[in-house]
């Protein structure tokens, strides 16, 4: 692994990450005090549908490319690698307007008197959003195989800063005339994509001008289907049940007792302002976890098996020392950071509580970044499985019995299961690294 560069790349995508979460941040506080509780829990619904969507069409294409294209560079074969550029793009293009099409059809079954008019529009909206963010998400993967960092985190942050331009703007200028904050928000969404899109190809037909022309890959659907598959499926799949649990969070504090308001109200305070909040430090977590996937993967391809032994303690150690100091301020501080936010004072206990999320959310990422990287995705797919099962089963039997507290057993104890079958599996692979080449097979 060539170290400066790997500490270069992570230094750039960790202060990039840094000023896209603080700026996502500042327009979550603002959205919510924009919407209120009730509202932003129907917002946190309509996500959780569009994220089924997006990670459907964008997981494993992005992680494919990442592969791939890691693998030819390494080789040095770098007019296969951009081969692999082009048909990843296309097909992410074409098969985020199919999934395009599904989830507009789909919007004409939901059920409006739960999640009301405003949502189902904003469904339609951020549905036209998908074949643009494929595109970024395929090419967003191949310059992370070439290590240009600087390009996908500028493409990151042009995203966001377009996403809240535009809600502000159509907020001020819609909202007098009677446009839900719903609509505007899914309309910001879609037009960052858009924007995302543009300055991505820019950056394509750039970088065809300063390669090789690309040499056809054989056999591309083979190499391909067993890294794209089970990302896709796993991701697809979580977020399905994700999306499930998240529209059976209200339902099931309504047969606790609370009405649809206050119900709404309370999943929107701890889906949209306290689980946020305890995520955010992760932003010096995720840039590592994004490209620990390429520094593996090279060095599986290459057969350095004490390196892989090297890189994978280095990063769990460093995980998990970040993560612990990061818990200590969210357990002992909640009034204090939930006051200087403008949440309200309900949104503190949730704070308090959810902080030793932190730890195993932090390390379930770091993980499952190594497990893809070393060739890993069907495992990835099994634990993420068994999680989403295990949720979906306790949202149904534990919300309606004891309300927010079972809330929040469902997504600590849901975490602890992934991170723990997700660091068993790790280290039994790296373990072997010494003694057998990683294959597919062996995962």
């Amino acid at each position: 692994m060539k170290k400066q560069l790997f500490i270069k790349n992570v230094i750039i995508l960790s202060l990039s990450s840094l000023i896209i979460r603080a700026i996502g941040m500042a327009f979550g506080v603002r959205a919510a005090s924009v919407m209120g509780a009730e509202m932003l829990g129907r917002y946190r619904l309509t996500v959780s549908l569009y994220t089924f969507f997006f990670l459907l069409v964008t997981s494993g294409l992005s992680v494919t490319a990442t592969r791939l294209a890691g693998d030819f560079l390494a080789a040095g074969e770098c007019r296969k690698a951009s081969y692999i550029r082009d048909k990843t793009i296309l097909f992410g293009f074409l098969s985020g307007t199919i999934l395009c099409g599904g989830m507009i059809l789909l919007s004409f079954f939901l059920p409006t008197g739960f999640l009301g008019q405003g949502s189902v529009g904003a469904v339609r909206i951020l549905a036209l959003s998908l074949p643009f963010a494929a595109f970024s998400a395929a090419l967003r993967g191949y310059f992370t195989a070439k290590r240009c960092i600087l390009r996908t985190a500028a493409e990151q942050l042009l995203e966001q800063l377009s996403e809240i331009t535009v809600f502000f703007a159509a907020f001020d200028y819609l909202e007098p005339a009677g446009i839900s904050p719903l609509l505007c928000a899914a309309l910001a969404t879609t037009c960052a994509e858009v924007i995302s899109f543009i300055y991505c190809i820019i950056l394509w037909i750039a970088d065809r001008r300063t390669t090789e022309p690309p040499e056809k890959v054989t056999q591309l659907f083979r190499l391909a289907s067993p890294i794209a598959v089970p990302c896709t499926a796993s991701a697809g799949l979580r977020s399905a049940l994700s999306a499930v649990e998240n529209s059976l969070i209200p339902a099931g504090l309504m047969l606790c007792g609370a009405d649809q308001e206050n119900a709404l109200a309370e999943y929107g305070i701890i889906s949209g302002m306290a689980l946020p909040c305890v995520l955010f430090p992760s932003v010096l977590i995720i840039p590592f976890s994004q490209l620990i996937v390429t520094e593996l993967s090279r060095e599986n391809a290459l057969g350095h098996h004490k390196s892989i032994m090297r890189i994978s303690k280095k990063m769990l150690k460093v995980t998990i020392a970040y993560s612990l100091i990061t818990t200590l301020p969210f357990l002992f501080f909640p009034e204090i950071i939930a006051s200087a936010l403008g949440f309200p004072s309900k949104a503190a206990f949730f704070i308090r509580v959810l902080a030793p999320l932190i730890p195993l959310s932090y390390l379930d990422s770091a993980v499952d970044g190594m497990l893809k990287g070393l060739d890993c995705q069907k495992s990835y797919f099994h634990i993420n499985m068994i999680e989403s099962v295990l949720r979906v089963i306790m949202a149904l039997t534990l919300i309606p019995l004891y309300g927010a507290a079972g809330v929040i057993v469902i997504i600590l104890f849901g975490e602890l299961i992934n991170v723990t079958l997700s660091l068993w599996k790790l280290l039994s692979v790296v373990n072997k690294c010494d003694l057998n080449y990683l294959t597919p097979e062996s995962c």
